[in-house]
Order: structure tokens, then C-alpha cells, then sequence
């Protein structure tokens, strides 16, 4: 049995603090084939103290951070972007992560997640083993390049199957090689625009086991 999706409602205390914050950020315009979001990333990050603990305790596994990815920065979009959200997946971590920080009265769509129409896969590959039994392909790479670059943009050679609402202060943590991609775009400001804050988490060092204590039993009496 594997844990996929986690759903936490009510996850910052003062959100209405935590989405003024992410607010006054810097949200600088991208673009460039890499580039496979609507929308912006904050140029700063954004992240509650001690948050490598606290992330431990939810997902019941050690991890921490990935600060080579945007771990940390929120994202704000608008009904007007016209990149258009991408199929993919999040190589390079082990849980991904997205607290939606838009308030109820804006709120539209979620995190969508898919299947892929012509290997019947929900997920990526985690072996070069399953890439060839499943998708006839030599490495879990070769189904990356040929299924995501082909079929990524093309939303008919996807079944949607599942959404995680959007719902204001929600965090949901979900495994980052599920086919998935954000959900609707909306808004025309800051103020009532799709606004999130972006997670990654890479497995961490596993804690040492505790030292057993050495019970000395009592004297037998005779």
C-alpha cells in the first residue's frame, strides 16, 4: 500500500498574514521552453520555520526541502496567460506540494492529475524495468522524452481522473511522478488571481535509532 495524496485543510494559522506576504513578492516575467507553467514565480521564497520537521511529521517520512528547485516560491497567475498548463511530472523530489493561498470568493479548479490514453498509466515509470514492460521503451528517461514532449500539450491523449480543489489555506502533498498539471487559470490582479505556493521535498537522512536502554532485571528471591 503507497500513500499518494495527503489533503491538510486549515494549514497556516494566520493565513491572511501569509498571503499578504506572498503578495508583496517580486513576480518577474519568464519565458523560454523550460518554462512549462502559466503564470510567474516569485523571485523570493517563502517558507514557515523549521519547515523540514513539520513536512517530516505530515508525510510520516523523513525529508527536506529541494532548494535547487522553486521550494518555496509562490506562483500567481491570471485568466489571461495563454501558456497553457503542461502534463508533466517533478523529477528530482519525492513529494511535491501546493498550498493555495487564493481566497473561496476567487477560487476555481485545483491540481488536475491524468492518465495516459495510450499506456493506460496514472504515473511515470519509477525503473527502466517498468518503462519497458509498461510503455516498450529501453530507460525510464526514453518515456519522459517521448511521452512528455509528444503528448504533454496535447490534452486529447489524456484522461483527466482525479482534482485536488483549490479551497483557500489547503495544502496538498502528492507524489511528484504523477501525471499532473495546474488547473484553470483566473482573475485579472494580484488580489483575485490564482495564487499558490510551490513545494518540493527530496528524501531526508533517515534519524538514528534511539539507544535502547539496558534494563537490568530485579534479584531472584530465593
Amino acid at each position: 500500500m503507497h500513500q499518494s495524496m495527503i489533503v491538510v485543510d486549515d494549514f497556516y494559522e494566520n493565513p491572511l498574514e501569509v498571503r499578504t506576504q506572498a503578495l508583496k513578492l517580486d513576480y518577474p516575467h519568464l519565458s523560454g521552453p523550460e518554462i512549462y507553467y502559466p503564470g510567474r514565480n516569485s523571485k523570493q521564497f517563502m517558507l514557515p520555520p523549521d519547515s523540514d520537521r513539520m513536512f517530516s511529521y505530515i508525510l510520516r517520512e523523513p525529508v527536506i526541502g529541494n532548494r535547487e528547485m522553486a521550494h518555496g516560491k509562490c506562483r500567481l497567475s491570471f485568466a489571461s496567460d495563454t501558456r497553457a498548463g503542461v502534463v508533466h511530472i517533478d523529477p528530482g523530489c519525492a513529494w511535491a506540494g501546493i498550498v493555495f493561498l487564493s481566497l473561496d470568493e476567487h477560487a476555481q479548479g485545483g491540481t488536475e492529475f491524468f492518465r495516459h490514453k495510450a499506456s493506460g498509466s496514472d504515473r511515470a515509470p519509477l525503473s527502466d524495468q517498468e518503462a519497458q514492460e509498461k510503455f516498450g521503451l529501453p530507460t525510464r528517461e526514453d518515456v519522459l522524452d517521448t511521452v512528455l514532449k509528444q503528448d504533454g500539450r496535447d490534452r486529447s491523449k489524456w484522461e483527466q481522473i482525479t482534482v485536488l480543489p483549490m479551497k483557500f489555506n489547503r495544502l496538498i502533498l502528492f507524489r511528484p511522478w504523477l501525471w499532473h498539471t495546474s488547473g484553470v487559470d483566473f482573475g485579472d490582479a494580484p488580489e483575485n488571481g490564482r495564487l499558490v505556493q510551490i513545494l518540493f521535498f527530496k528524501p531526508g537522512p533517515t534519524p538514528a535509532p534511539s539507544a535502547r536502554p539496558t534494563v537490568t532485571p530485579p534479584s531472584q528471591r530465593r
